[in-house]
């Protein structure tokens, strides 16, 4: 039997910064790490959040976690040409039901991979062809 393998959406990799983030989810992340990876959309954003920020104690805590997340090891996939072949079906598809350009291309990595797509946003991704979805933040 196949491992699961899941993709952290920004929403999770967020939820993992807080302090007081969501026991659910800290809990999941620490089961499960060694089958996670990162989409490199997501990544980009969430270093670029960081930067932007002036000197604080918040940046340092984030930027710390950020080296150690990078330093873990996990699997950062690029989007790539099946994963924009994929989107740009998908996004045909669901022309009334328009995605952020960072949700299609965590989904497109997501189904191409056949990862799981671990997503609060659960209602914007059903019945997405191909794309299996969790939700971590709720059991």
């Amino acid at each position: 039997m196949a491992k699961t393998l899941y993709l952290l959406d920004l929403d999770v990799l967020a939820e993992l910064t807080r302090p007081n983030g969501n026991r659910r989810v800290v809990t999941l992340f620490a089961q499960r790490q060694s089958a996670c990876a990162l989409a490199a959309p997501a990544l980009g954003v969430f270093l670029s959040g960081i930067e932007s920020l002036s000197e604080n104690p918040r940046k340092l805590a984030l930027a710390s976690f950020a080296r150690e997340l990078l330093r873990s090891g996990l699997p950062v996939l690029a989007f790539d040409r099946e994963a924009a072949l994929w989107l740009a079906r998908e996004t045909a598809r669901r022309a009334e039901r328009r995605w952020s350009s960072l949700e299609g291309q965590q989904a497109a990595i997501a189904a191409t991979s056949d990862h799981v797509l671990i997503t609060r946003a659960t209602a914007e991704y059903s019945g997405t062809a191909g794309l299996k979805i969790e939700d971590w933040f709720r059991p």
